[in-house]
C-alpha cells in the first residue's frame, strides 16, 4: 500500500528501528528517537543493498519517489549507490579545489617573484574585479571557450580593448599552467581570435620639442617640491616614471656617477644603468638634503608605498597648463627625438631607454654596453636642455651636431 503524507505523520516510533514500504523499493525508516529517514532497497551483485535518500520531512514523500527513481536509473546500471555517493562528493571536494579563481590565484603566487609588485598585483586586481565573479566558481576543466568569450568582450564592450586583451593573455596563462598541472585538458583562451574591434593605437601625450624649452623654463618658475625635483630629473634621465618615483638612495653611486635600477623595479625586469650628468647630480644632493634619512630618494609618509605617485607629476604639468598635453613618459619621447636628431648613436639611446632586446642573451651582455658612450651622451643632453632653457628662441638647431663612434666602446 502506497504511502501518503498523512501516513507519515501518523508514524510513531518503536522501542525498535522498524520500516514501512511505499513502493519499488522506497521506504521509510523510523528510529526509536522518532526520526524518519527515507531508503531505497536495491540489489548489488545478488546482494540486498540500503541506500540514504535524505531525512522526511525534509525531503518529502514526491520528492523521495524522484530521488528513488534516480537511484534505481544508476542501480539498474550495476552500480553501487553509496559507493557512487562518495565518489559524487570526492569528486566535487577536487572540484572546490580546482575552479578557476583556485587555480588562478595559485599560478598569481607563482608567478609574484618574477613580477614588478604593481604590475602584479594590476593582473590580479584585473581578474577580480572583472573574471572571477563570472567563471571564478567554474570548475576550470568546465570553463568553455564561450565562457571565456563571454567575459573577455563584456571588458571590450565598455572601451577597454587594451585591458581585454590583457585580460585574455592572463587567462590563458592560467589555463596553460592548469593544463601541465592536470586540472585541466585543454586551453580554452588559447585558440581565441578576431572577437574584439581592431583598437588605435594611443600614444602618451608629449608636447613637441618646439615647445619643449618653454616648459624647461616654466619649470625654473616653480617652487622647490619633490614633484618638481621628480620632474627635472625625469627630463634629465628620461626613464619610465615608475623607475623614478621607485627610486631608493642606495641605488646611486656616487663615486661612478651612476644610478644603477635593480631589475625587479625595470619593466623588462633587467638591471639599468642611468649615468648621471652634472645637473642630475646637483638635484639629488639638494634631495639628500629632504630625504636622506630614508629609503626612498622620493618619499612619502602620506603614501602606502613611502614615496610620491605619478599624479603628482600631472598635478604640476597642469598646473603649468600641460594638462593632457604632457605626461611623464613624453621626457622619454623628446629625449629620443633630441638625441636621434642630433646623431647620437640610435643603439646608444636605445640602450639608455631601456628598450627591449629580444635575444635575451644578447640583452643580458648589453646591460653595460655603450656605457661609455653614454656617460658622455647624458651630460651633453643635460647641457643641451640648460641651453634651451636660456635661450631666448623657442627651439635652437644651432648646437652643434655630435658624431659618435660607430663602433661603441664596451664598459
Amino acid at each position: 500500500m502506497l504511502l501518503t503524507e498523512l501516513a507519515l505523520k501518523n508514524l510513531k516510533p518503536k522501542n525498535k528501528t522498524f520500516r514501512v514500504a511505499d513502493s519499488a523499493g522506497l521506504c521509510i525508516e523510523v528510529s526509536p528517537a522518532g526520526g524518519k529517514l527515507w531508503r531505497y532497497r536495491y540489489r548489488f551483485q545478488g546482494k540486498e543493498q540500503m541506500f540514504a535518500l535524505g531525512k522526511y520531512p525534509g525531503v518529502s514523500l514526491a520528492a523521495a519517489r524522484k530521488l528513488r527513481d534516480k537511484a534505481k536509473e544508476l542501480a539498474d546500471k550495476g552500480k553501487h549507490l553509496t559507493r557512487e555517493k562518495k565518489a559524487a562528493k570526492q569528486r566535487r571536494s577536487v572540484e572546490s579545489q580546482t575552479t578557476f579563481e583556485v587555480i588562478a590565484r595559485e599560478w598569481h603566487t607563482i608567478k609574484k617573484p618574477g613580477l614588478n609588485e604593481k604590475y602584479h598585483a594590476d593582473r590580479l586586481t584585473r581578474m577580480e574585479r572583472v573574471v572571477f565573479p563570472k567563471i571564478g566558481a567554474l570548475p576550470i576543466n568546465e570553463v568553455s571557450v564561450p565562457d571565456v568569450v563571454k567575459v573577455i568582450q563584456l571588458i571590450g564592450l565598455k572601451g577597454t580593448i587594451e585591458t581585454a586583451k590583457r585580460t585574455k593573455a592572463d587567462i590563458s596563462q592560467v589555463f596553460r599552467y592548469a593544463v601541465q598541472k592536470g586540472a585541466c585538458m585543454q586551453n580554452p583562451a588559447g585558440d581565441i581570435r578576431d572577437i574584439l574591434p581592431r583598437q588605435t593605437k594611443k600614444h602618451h601625450a608629449c608636447i613637441s620639442k618646439e615647445e619643449f624649452p618653454d616648459l624647461l623654463k616654466k619649470l625654473e618658475t616653480c617652487q622647490p617640491s619633490m614633484s618638481l625635483y621628480a620632474t627635472k630629473l625625469l627630463a634629465l634621465t628620461f626613464v619610465r616614471t615608475s623607475e623614478l618615483l621607485g627610486a631608493k638612495w642606495d641605488e646611486i653611486d656616487w663615486k661612478k656617477k651612476e644610478w644603477r635600477i635593480p631589475g625587479k623595479r625595470m619593466k623588462m625586469r633587467r638591471p639599468h644603468i642611468v649615468p648621471l650628468s652634472k645637473q642630475a647630480i646637483k638635484i639629488l644632493k639638494e634631495l639628500q638634503e629632504r630625504t636622506s634619512a630614508t629609503a626612498f630618494i622620493f618619499y612619502s609618509s602620506g603614501s602606502k608605498s613611502r614615496y610620491i605617485s605619478n599624479t603628482t607629476i600631472l598635478r604640476l604639468l597642469k598646473r603649468l597648463k600641460y594638462d593632457k598635453r604632457m605626461t611623464g613618459h613624453g621626457f622619454r619621447t623628446i629625449a629620443s627625438t633630441i638625441l636621434n636628431e642630433r646623431g647620437y648613436n640610435p643603439d646608444a639611446i636605445e640602450r639608455q631607454l631601456a628598450h627591449e632586446d629580444r635575444d635575451s642573451v644578447r640583452s643580458a651582455y648589453n646591460r653595460a654596453e655603450y656605457l661609455f658612450e653614454r656617460k658622455k651622451m647624458m651630460q651633453e643632453y643635460a647641457d643641451i636642455l640648460d641651453e634651451q632653457r636660456v635661450s631666448k628662441n623657442e627651439y635652437k638647431k644651432s648646437f652643434k651636431l655630435i658624431s659618435l663612434n660607430k663602433n661603441p666602446t664596451k664598459a
